[in-house]
């Protein structure tokens, strides 16, 4: 799914959904589907139309036109990845089948095409971001302080999550989220939660968590992080690691809490009640 991506620039689809492979399949990981429409040649001839119509896509995503399967008395056609050439039964890009059918999604056919045209840029962004937070690395920090004013507080954690941004994601991206979560009555504690997407980084990989753990305390300047301990969830390890101070709170601020896992893992987790429950902001 993170190679496929960029197809969303380049294609522009009407629609896009993605689900998890059922255990009960040989397959594992994620399945993500695009909607497209094609321009297609005036033409009574519907094999003509058809292959007309997917060559460019099927060459763009590596297939075989050749395989191209029509049925003209159904309009529709199908390719499949080549398994001799592609071992895994799916192109280098991670396509496995292009699907077609004239005036119709290929999928439904007794449904019309949705209504509305490819997805503006703004949409784009709005999915892509969407499928960062999912399948990248997403890095949580969770702040408890006391003593101060809610929008002193703010402040405060504020300028945390500004370093976090800086160090991690670099000053061009957008100002992380920061929301305060409502304490319990009469602890005298606001709890804030800011989630910080790392959409480059690979979250299948150990190193490149580990790391964005260690470069987030950095981050935060505070000594005394106790040793990183790891949650375990279906998809995939949380790593985490907590803070107080020795002695009376700095700056209002009495325990921090910092987690880095997949996104879908962190969602998984707010979902069991754990302390990440700000993973999905």
């Amino acid at each position: 799914m993170r190679e496929f991506r960029p197809f969303t620039d380049e294609l522009r689809p009407l629609a896009v959904e993605s689900w998890a492979t059922d255990p009960d399949d040989a397959g594992e990981g994620f399945t993500v589907e695009f909607l497209l429409t094609l321009p297609a040649p005036v033409s009574d001839d519907i094999d003509e139309v058809l292959r007309t119509c997917a060559a460019p896509l099927l060459e763009r995503l590596g297939f075989d036109a050749g395989s191209l399967d029509v049925d003209v008395e159904d309009r529709n056609a199908v390719a499949w990845a080549d398994d001799d050439t592609w071992p895994d039964c799916v192109t280098d890009c991670g396509a496995s089948v292009v699907s077609l059918r004239i005036g119709r999604d290929p999928n439904e056919p007794y449904e019309l095409v949705p209504e509305g045209g490819p997805l503006t840029d703004d949409e784009v962004m709005e999915l892509r971001a969407t499928m960062d937070s999912l399948l990248g690395l997403v890095l949580v920090l969770n702040t408890d302080v006391v003593g101060l004013e809610t929008a002193q507080a703010r402040e405060v954690v504020r300028e945390r999550a500004e370093h976090l941004r800086l160090r991690l994601v670099g000053p061009r991206a957008p100002e992380s989220g920061i929301r305060l979560v409502e304490a319990p009555p009469g602890e005298g504690t606001l709890q804030f939660s800011v989630a910080v997407v790392l959409g480059d980084e690979d979250p299948e990989q150990p190193a490149a968590v580990a790391a964005a753990m260690t470069a987030a305390q950095e981050a935060l300047g505070s000594r005394g992080w106790e040793p990183v301990s790891t949650l375990a969830s279906r998809s995939g390890p949380c790593l985490t690691s907590g803070w107080q101070p020795s002695g009376p709170p700095l700056a209002g601020i009495a325990r921090m809490r910092l987690f880095a896992a997949k996104g879908w893992a962190m969602s998984e987790l707010a979902e069991q009640h754990r302390p990440c429950a700000g993973a999905d902001d």
